[in-house]
């Protein structure tokens, strides 16, 4: 794969890193294709029960390429409802539509499309050292409207998006963003023990619960239940379940294979 995106695999986990440090990892049309394409490996892969995405250099994802992006090299379409569309709100449906938790780990910078692409994560773990902001406005374009106010309410996200302000990882976390806030030193040993954690877990059942969780945001609480019921009796006639019930008979930790 191009060189711009590292896509690995190991003990169940996917790793998908931003390999771009020298435009602090800002995504380009090949860097977008290419993510997209891992997450939907990672998810018709059966061994895989986790994925980590994150940057190296100084930035997890400083957001779109604004210059890379529309050059001979990386052309952009020609309806731009098309261009803004196709772009990174595809890696964020896929993410969405990967039944398989997704944690983002950010060392530093997630700004515009790469906060966004967090937002979409089931976990974010963060540097003491990070900054987050969705500062499209200060280019004077309208974007990044749904996730953040979906996460934190209309007044706070009215603040950093009409204001285009970047906040630090104490505040994220004061927002209910992050799971973990470590130091620049043990980010990756924190994320590495909660990909872990989550690899061994009942992974059929997360999956199930990350689905329910993103339809159930539009229905009311009657389909709401009901799309619950069905995930809760697909999820009995799973292995995971039958181990889960034994573990519990024989008073040991259950050993769940995701299935």
């Amino acid at each position: 794969m191009n060189g711009q995106v590292i896509y690995s695999k190991n003990n169940g986990i996917a790793e998908i890193i931003l390999n771009r440090p020298e435009a602090l990892n800002a995504l380009n049309n090949d860097m977008i294709a290419i993510i997209i394409a891992s997450l939907k490996d990672a998810g018709n892969d059966d061994a895989i029960r986790v994925v980590i995405m994150k940057g190296n250099g100084r930035a997890y994802c400083a957001g779109d390429d604004l210059v890379d992006m529309g050059t001979a090299i990386h052309p952009n379409p020609s309806d731009k409802v098309k261009e803004y569309y196709e772009g990174y709100p595809q890696i964020v449906l896929a993410m969405k539509e990967l039944e398989k938790p997704i944690i983002v780990a950010v060392h530093k910078y997630a700004l515009g499309a790469g906060f966004e692409i967090a937002l979409a994560a089931d976990f974010i773990i963060s540097s003491e050292e990070a900054k987050f902001g969705l500062p499209f406005v200060l280019r004077g374009l309208a974007s990044g409207t749904y996730l953040l106010q979906q996460r934190i309410g209309y007044h706070q996200a009215a603040k950093y998006l009409y204001l285009g302000e970047m906040f630090d990882a104490s505040t994220a976390q004061h927002l209910g963003l992050l799971y973990d806030i470590a130091t620049i030193e043990s980010l990756e040993e924190n994320v590495q023990k909660l990909a872990t954690k989550l690899a061994s877990s009942a992974t059929k059942s997360i999956g199930l619960m990350k689905k329910a969780m993103h339809a159930s945001a539009g229905l009311d609480y009657e389909q709401a239940f009901k799309l619950q019921t069905l995930s809760t009796f697909v999820s009995y006639h799973s292995e995971d379940h039958k181990e889960g019930i034994q573990a519990f008979i024989e008073k040991r930790e259950p050993k769940f294979t995701g299935k």
